[in-house]
């Protein structure tokens, strides 16, 4: 779907997701602590799993080229949000110079804090190849 078929409080929440992916290609650490609850469960494809700091000193050890998702869904439930779809990324890890097409399926919890939405669980699981 794109933005303009969401009602408006869907759109902040998707505004939220699109920030983080871009504050992951930039490297905008702040951005992700800023947009991470302190309660985050973070589930990897892979199976890491990683709290809000654990997660923030993950990040810097993968190089995020583009990251896209699609057929999103999202489902307001009071202050909660969740965001579900299909991600494709291209991503290099600390080390490695060839870059690796991960393919998944995500779900995103989010809680609206005031006027902020902050994620406080993501999983995403491995499409396999």
């Amino acid at each position: 779907m794109e933005a303009s078929y969401y009602s408006v409080d869907e759109s902040l929440v998707l505004q939220a997701h699109l920030s983080r992916a871009k504050a992951l290609i930039e490297q905008n650490m702040n951005v992700l602590a800023d947009l991470s609850a302190s309660t985050l469960r973070y589930v990897h494809a892979t199976g890491r799993v990683d709290n809000r700091d654990s997660y923030l000193k993950f990040v810097p050890s993968v190089k995020y080229i583009n990251i896209e998702t699609n057929d999103r869904n999202i489902v307001l439930i009071g202050d909660v949000a969740i965001i579900s779809g299909a991600m494709t990324m291209c991503l290099y890890k600390q080390g490695n110079d060839t870059p690796n097409y991960p393919k998944s399926y995500f779900m995103e919890v989010w809680k609206q804090y005031g006027k902020e939405w902050k994620l406080i669980l993501f999983q995403s699981t491995a499409v396999p190849a």
